[in-house]
């Protein structure tokens, strides 16, 4: 696949997209963000929030690291990161990858200290943090990846999201459940390049 650009600041969200542009063995181009282009005319023409990552592919722009590692799962069928459309694990993949943004927002909201009442619990999707999370650990716990037992581009988002919320945020530890999950998905090749282009562009974006 030709004409890929992706628009992405180091270690964001756009890291992921790094990791499966790579696992797709993917030709594309980068272009590293700062803090002040990512809010530039000229960016914003590409995503009017100012946030990254973007892909452009040929004249269509895509956003939302969900939407385009699926996007990219689809693109490349050959790499089987995505569970073919006739296999019923493809509902598995796009409930877990649906639930990841609900998961999100539990996570954000216990980081802000809310703490929801029981018609809250009712009202919002996800619930309250506490079931959320524990469904996530209790789904990895009993598979090796998330839709069955084979890595996809499901595991690349909920690495990234899961790693955020433990590593960096602090929002929760990561428990033996994570931990193993996590040392599964950090030994591929595909991330360990996507973590040395991304160092490099780091550079770039400082420059």
């Amino acid at each position: 696949m030709k004409n890929l650009t992706l628009y992405t600041m180091p270690q964001s969200r756009g890291t992921n997209v790094l990791w499966m542009l790579e696992e797709c063995g993917a030709r594309y181009d980068t272009v590293a963000l700062s803090e002040q282009s990512i809010k530039s005319p000229e960016y914003l023409a590409i995503n009017p929030l100012g946030k990254v990552p973007a892909l452009r592919h040929g004249n269509h722009i895509i956003t939302e690291t969900a939407a385009i590692i699926t996007y990219l799962a689809e693109q490349f069928p050959d790499k089987q990161l995505i569970p073919d459309a006739t296999d019923e694990e493809r509902g598995q993949y796009y409930r877990w990858l649906l639930f990841s943004i609900q998961f999100e927002y539990a996570a954000r909201d216990k980081q802000r200290n809310i703490q929801n009442n029981e018609a809250q619990r009712s009202a919002v999707g996800y619930g309250d943090f506490d079931t959320a999370f524990d469904m996530i650990c209790q789904h990895i716990g009993n598979h090796e990846y998330m839709v069955g037992n084979h890595f996809s581009a499901l595991d690349i988002y909920y690495g990234g999201l899961l790693t955020w919320f433990t590593q960096y945020a602090r929002v929760f530890p990561a428990n033996p459940i994570l931990t193993a999950y996590f040392d599964r998905l950090y030994t591929r090749p595909a991330f360990q390049q996507a973590q040395t282009i991304d160092q490099k562009l780091a550079v770039q974006a400082a420059q």
